[in-house]
């Protein structure tokens, strides 16, 4: 009553679960990104507005980035912008429809300026709820195949037109 103070009350909370729950999640999350960075394919996510949420090594590479983190928050006009419109127009066509783009093949113009082909699947990124929440892509690069098929439809050509001049 007179407001001198007699003691003190302590609260403690056992924490335990909780911590041990979000090295679980973290352990988790680093066991994703190795599997990622291991598999010989370029992966990259990004949501309904095509915006990067991540990535794996080879597209971080690929896009001339140190880490896959410096891809979050960046579009494809950061860093392919003579590709941009079309990539952000599948990336819309597959969420929209919900269904998936898989095994096109496509040409790229790399952040130094390189022509490169590519083999690439986009399908629709859910959530738990089954909700569409952005795009998960992947990719190879077919580069030295379309090259090697180009080399053979020319030296065929070639072999062709000296059978004409010949008979």
């Amino acid at each position: 009553e007179s407001g001198e103070q007699i003691g003190t009350l302590g609260l403690g909370i056992d924490i335990s679960d909780r911590v041990r729950t979000e090295a679980e999640l973290q352990e988790s999350r680093n066991l994703l990104q190795s599997v990622l960075d291991a598999i010989p394919v370029r992966v990259f996510w990004k949501d309904t507005n095509s915006v990067y949420l991540g990535s794996n090594k080879l597209f971080a590479q690929d896009a001339k980035v140190k880490s896959s983190k410096q891809l979050i928050g960046k579009t494809d006009a950061d860093f392919y912008p003579n590709e941009a419109e079309a990539y952000r127009l599948d990336d819309k066509t597959v969420i929209e429809s919900g269904k998936s783009k898989l095994n096109f093949e496509e040409q790229q113009t790399t952040p130094d300026g390189s022509p490169m082909w590519l083999r690439t699947s986009k399908i629709p990124l859910r959530n738990v709820a089954g909700e569409i929440v952005g795009v998960l892509g992947t990719y190879d690069d077919i580069t030295e195949r379309k090259q090697a098929e180009i080399e053979l439809r020319e030296s065929k050509n070639r072999l062709e037109l000296a059978f004409q001049v010949a008979n």
